[in-house]
């Protein structure tokens, strides 16, 4: 079992490579559009050139990036499925049972073998995405900012500036689930989680099968979405045919894409011994987490850490402008100023609602 503590400690290393690279497409866009000239037609040739060039550039730090994202997914994994597995034999054992070392299950490896492997061709799928989709961006915005200034709307200047902003803005884009294109590290961040829950649930279920285990309680965390409170910290039976215990996959919803270890879902499961383990929940309520008060309007603690996801988007998206500025040799002072506006917010926020602030989630 994993605890959300642990799920998002794990995200770090992944997340945090992909911001930087995020921000380093990004910046050289802007660098890119503030060399642009619209002074004669000479600018188509330009846009081309240096779109071109802004291609070629981002295939190469994607050659880099490759390497070192499965290399650092790769130790992810490991990390994730030693802790978790380390967590249920300490269950096994205690029930009386010997199970063998992960490293020494085929079984165990091939799960943790084949969840690297998928979770690595998504991520390969999505950044592959990522070049055509900064030319475009470049493109975009070029001719943006030369429409502006070609018909008086803005000047040069202006317009270099609301095209640099915009593209900041935007971040760098990847075609996720259901087609949708999504800022690369929200992306990331979500295919990582989902490919870590994933995997260890299936180490779960093959150590299970082989200790000839029925029995599993799911983990609880306060501020977990409202459709899975109702099976957190419960015990269930995988085969469904226990007498006092339901179905596991039927109640959970197991397997699926919003259920147990599904989309961005933070929750896991261990093994279960009747009339040996003890429940670590003995109170289900505490964790549905108690309403908290924001600027005088009471919210669900969910909903309180769904705005709180909010600010921190909002928090990122401002600094990448004003490092976006920075590289486009433009004056940022607004924008640094704005940055420091939301993260007062953000302080507020948590100060009034009571929540713990994650800083890693508003860094860039």
């Amino acid at each position: 079992m994993l605890t959300v503590a642990q799920f998002d400690q794990l995200l770090v290393p992944m997340t945090n490579l992909f911001e930087a690279y995020n921000t380093s497409v990004i910046n050289d866009i802007a660098r890119r559009l503030a060399k642009m000239s619209f002074a004669s037609a000479a600018w188509q040739v330009q846009r081309l050139t240096e779109s071109g060039l802004l291609y070629e550039q981002v295939l190469e730090e994607l050659s880099k990036l490759t390497g070192q994202s499965e290399a650092v997914l790769r130790q992810t994994f490991q990390k994730a499925g030693v802790t978790a597995i380390k967590f249920d034999d300490a269950i096994y054992r205690a029930a009386g049972l010997s199970p063998i070392p992960l490293r020494l299950s085929p079984a165990m490896l091939n799960t943790l073998m084949a969840g690297l492997e998928k979770t690595n061709g998504i991520i390969r799928n999505l950044t592959l995405t990522t070049a055509i989709n900064a030319q475009n961006s470049f493109i975009n915005a070029a001719d943006l900012a030369y429409l502006q200034v070609s018909t008086g709307a803005m000047s040069y200047d202006q317009a270099i500036r609301a095209a640099v902003k915009d593209v900041a803005n935007q971040g760098l884009s990847a075609i996720s689930y259901a087609g949708r294109n999504e800022q690369i590290d929200v992306a990331m961040r979500r295919t990582v989680l989902t490919g870590i829950n994933q995997t260890v649930g299936k180490l779960t279920e093959t150590r299970a099968d082989e200790m000839g285990t029925d029995l599993v309680q799911t983990s609880a965390h306060i501020g977990a979405r409202p459709t899975h409170q109702i099976w957190q910290g419960k015990i269930f039976s995988r085969s469904g045919t226990h007498k006092k215990y339901p179905n596991f996959v039927e109640e959970t919803g197991y397997g699926t894409v919003t259920g147990l270890s599904g989309i961005n879902c933070r929750h896991s499961f261990y093994p279960f011994f009747e009339g040996i383990s003890v429940t670590a929940y003995k109170d289900l309520a505490e964790y549905e987490g108690k309403p908290v008060t924001y600027n005088g309007k009471e919210m669900t603690f969910y909903d309180a850490t769904q705005k709180q996801r909010s600010i921190e988007r909002e928090i990122r998206k401002a600094k990448r402008e004003a490092s976006a500025l920075e590289a486009a040799g433009l004056d940022n002072t607004a924008e640094l100023a704005h940055v420091k506006d939301l993260q007062g917010r953000m302080r507020d926020f948590i100060k009034q609602t009571g929540l713990n602030r994650q800083s890693v989630r508003e860094q860039v």
